[in-house]
């Protein structure tokens, strides 16, 4: 799920809604994580966009478990659910 914030600073956002930054080790990318457990998943994870001019688009999506990387295996990932719709409006409510 897409979230624009505009030109709001995203680490002050995320921070308030009690993520945490996590760059990716493979690919360098700059996302946000919040834990629902005790353990690293299940999770929510925001990846950062920005578009032209400048403005921040926040992608939202649940992580259930780890991906397997496997041929033909996708991640398990939600992005329409309505677990995913109730965070993305309280990350709304923090902008």
């Amino acid at each position: 799920m897409k979230i624009s914030i505009g030109q709001t600073n995203p680490r002050n956002v995320m921070r308030k809604a009690g993520y945490k930054p996590w760059r990716n080790p493979t690919t360098g990318g700059e996302s946000y994580i919040r834990r629902t457990g005790a353990s690293f998943y299940p999770r929510f994870h925001v990846l950062l966009k920005y578009g032209s001019d400048y403005s921040v688009i926040l992608d939202l999506h649940f992580d259930a478990r780890r991906p397997m990387h496997k041929k033909g295996v996708r991640c398990y990932e939600d992005e329409e659910s309505a677990v995913v719709q109730e965070e993305a409006q309280r990350i709304q409510s923090f902008i």
